[in-house]
């Protein structure tokens, strides 16, 4: 499912606001994409093999990406560093339930 083009998304994103090429609103709407764009691919995983981290990611990426365009829309506000702990702290936290667990649900 193209598993590097939210990561290049990420980078890229990253890097073109570094060098002044894309505003911070710009970089939030690839980096909200890109987390949806993985969430809905965990998700389609997790159905088809019902691995533990899919299910997991595939359920929490898709509202961190929601919490993450609130947050682009002003509805609510918090620095982007958070939002990156929270999908690490999601990643981490499913793959340490799949190892603490069980790999398939």
């Amino acid at each position: 499912m193209l598993w590097g083009v939210p990561a290049v998304l990420v980078i890229g994103a990253g890097a073109a606001y570094g060098a002044s090429v894309l505003s911070l609103a710009l970089r939030g709407v690839v980096w909200v994409t890109a987390v949806a764009w993985a969430g809905i691919g965990c998700l389609v995983n997790g159905r088809s093999c019902g691995r533990v981290h899919w299910r997991i990611d595939g359920v929490l990426f898709p509202i961190l990406s929601i919490v993450g365009a609130l947050n682009l829309l002003s509805v609510i506000s918090f620095d982007w560093n958070l939002f990156w702990l929270a999908f690490v702290a999601i990643l981490v936290g499913s793959f340490v339930a799949e190892y603490a667990w069980r790999k398939y649900s």
